[in-house]
């Protein structure tokens, strides 16, 4: 996700930037996760969660192209040292569904303020697309119910998309934002649990008052506030010919409402190419939203407005009526591709992204941090060298494929990430946790 506006941004919003290459944490662990063979099972789409009642646990989960075709499962129980693996069962055929025979992925998963584990996976088949799945644990992710599906197309003119779970520990509830996508339009919608995460209501319609010339209101994620409410944020891709999203805007769902609504433009886009130069996997834009105790609205994203994809800030601290604060936080010649972001009720901002040098090929991962109340970014890279294009081909043009989004979560005093990087065989499913 990222913001557009760059003259036009003067006269209307106060336009920071501050961007800094300190060191911003010390690591305590960088952990290969899924470590495993042969080399065709690239493992992508990473997400990780730590566990509020106790921070040593932690939950990840990923595309794994194994044996099960489905979301790969880890735990740990020392804040991320060792990990022990798996793949969630009953939405493939090799894990008891024939239903859905194409496979499954796109995960999420969070911890609900007891410790309950939650954990959403899309599941593909041949002849009824897509169905979106939840299931639960209460033993720290080492054993998992049966997985529920609360979402589901039966023609491929509702195909379901990019499926993105959140945890509303204000309202000790999981959000879960999703695509409804035919091909030639676009909508998207959101659920929310109860306080356990086995009841769900909704959809509601993401962005239902929002007005334009046919746009696709695509790449969703939600966070919960102190007053109940639920912001969205979301890309509008108003032009089809072009990758990613030409603009990014917030919605809210207030208590007792029955559709986000309460619409604003965050700011104009110049989308990234689909691919950085020289490359065959493709970027992602995807913004992500927080909010703070104080109620303050952040939202990250990425622009390629100045011919580099960089990351933009913007805060909210009127209940997201406006956004007059964008920060722009990272500039020169490098990419940072997927940022993704956690906010702490503290007001400190958590991020991760890839760190593309263009005249290597290669990129870093990288942690960044805003301080509380802060306009500048501190950095950590907490792995170098990725090499994108050796991540094992996907989809029917053979390509590369990285995924959309990578993993961050944090607390006050713990910050955890999950990204593809190398492995000894294939790109594999990595973590790390860090002192903020």
């Amino acid at each position: 996700m990222k913001l557009k506006i760059l003259v036009a941004v003067a006269a209307t919003f106060s336009l920071a930037v501050g961007v800094s290459a300190a060191q911003a944490a010390p690591i305590f662990n960088v952990v290969n996760v899924s470590n495993d063979a042969p080399a065709s099972n690239g493992d992508n789409e990473l997400d990780i969660a730590i566990n509020p009642a106790n921070p040593s646990n932690m939950v990840a989960g990923w595309n794994d192209y194994g044996v099960g075709n489905s979301c790969g499962v880890g735990y740990t129980t020392d804040r991320g040292k060792t990990w022990q693996t798996d793949w969630l069962k009953g939405m493939t055929p090799a894990g008891g569904n024939p239903t859905y025979d194409y496979g499954a992925g796109d995960p999420s998963v969070g911890f609900l303020n007891d410790g309950t584990a939650v954990f959403t996976c899309n599941a593909w088949s041949n002849t009824k697309p897509t169905a979106i799945f939840v299931t639960t644990s209460r033993d720290g992710g080492k054993t998992w119910a049966t997985p529920q599906k609360v979402a589901s197309a039966d023609t491929k003119a509702g195909n379901l998309d990019h499926p993105m779970m959140t945890i509303d520990h204000y309202k000790n509830r999981a959000l879960i934002a999703y695509t409804a996508w035919s091909g030639y339009q676009a909508n998207s919608y959101a659920l929310v649990s109860n306080s356990t995460a086995t009841g769900w209501a909704g959809p509601y319609r993401i962005a239902a008052d929002y007005k334009a010339n046919a746009p696709d209101i695509f790449d969703v994620s939600l966070a919960g506030a102190p007053d109940g409410t639920i912001y969205s944020t979301a890309g509008v891709w108003q032009h089809v010919q072009e990758w990613s999203e030409q603009a990014v805007i917030v919605s809210q769902l207030r208590p007792g409402e029955q559709a986000f609504t309460h619409t604003v433009k965050v700011r104009d886009l110049v989308p990234a190419p689909m691919t950085l130069p020289g490359e065959s996997w493709r970027t992602s834009m995807q913004a992500s939203i927080g909010v703070d105790a104080a109620g303050t609205v952040y939202e990250l994203t990425g622009d390629f407005v100045t011919g580099h994809l960089h990351m933009y800030l913007a805060k909210s601290v009127d209940h997201g009526a406006s956004f007059p604060t964008q920060l722009q936080l990272t500039s020169g010649t490098h990419d940072e591709v997927m940022p993704w972001m956690s906010v702490t009720p503290g007001g400190r901002v958590d991020t991760i992204y890839y760190d593309y040098d263009e005249s290597t090929g290669l990129m870093d991962v990288d942690y960044g941090q805003v301080a509380p109340g802060g306009t500048v970014l501190s950095r950590t890279v907490v792995q170098r060298g990725i090499d994108g294009d050796a991540q094992p081909p996907r989809g029917p043009d053979g390509t590369p494929f990285m995924g959309d989004y990578l993993g961050i979560d944090s607390t006050a005093g713990l910050v955890a990430l999950a990204w593809t990087g190398n492995g000894p065989i294939s790109q594999d499913a990595w973590a790390a946790t860090l002192k903020p």
